[in-house]
């Protein structure tokens, strides 16, 4: 299946779908109010990958990260079910890299939970390495996460000089 997706700024008339998305998406949800401080928050990016389908935008998957100086924090990431395995959540990261590396986002964190092998997989195919686990960090099922970074920059991440890659 060919399908083109445009890559936005997530607006407010996009929560509901966003808010389906995120539903279908995991146990345990983000609530309106959550989203909506997300988008207000001066720290906060809110992109989601959209096409249009009979004059209708509709939404396909979204990203939420925040920047503070040079660390970014991969808060949620999430496509729509009928439309995972066709390269959307992929673009959304690589947006969101390039993204935050030109306002000057130099290491990249986020949590994944362990079972979850296909994010893992995503993760890692764009250079993200495990970094260390928080044990029953969801509150839900009580699952680990495993805390996965990225460092773009000239200087080494740490002592150990663990071959992470730089920008793919």
């Amino acid at each position: 299946m060919t399908l083109h997706w445009e890559i936005k700024e997530m607006r407010r008339d996009h929560l509901e779908q966003v808010m389906e998305i995120e539903r279908k998406s995991f146990s345990t949800s983000w609530r309106r109010d959550m989203f909506i401080y997300e988008l207000t928050s001066p720290i906060s990016y809110n992109f989601v990958a959209t096409r249009v389908r009979d004059k209708e935008e509709l939404v396909l998957g979204y990203i939420i990260f925040w920047m503070v100086s040079e660390e970014v924090h991969i808060l949620n990431l999430a496509i729509d079910p009928p439309f995972r395995r066709l390269g959307i959540a992929h673009s959304l990261l690589l947006f969101s890299l390039d993204f935050s590396y030109k306002k000057g986002g130099r290491v990249y964190i986020l949590e994944v939970r362990k079972k979850n092998r296909a994010a893992i997989n995503l993760y890692k195919k764009l250079g993200f390495v495990p970094w260390w686990i928080r044990k029953k960090y969801y509150a839900d099922t009580g699952d680990d996460a495993i805390v996965m970074r990225l460092f773009f920059d000239d200087r080494p991440c740490d002592q150990k000089g663990n071959g992470q890659r730089r920008l793919p």
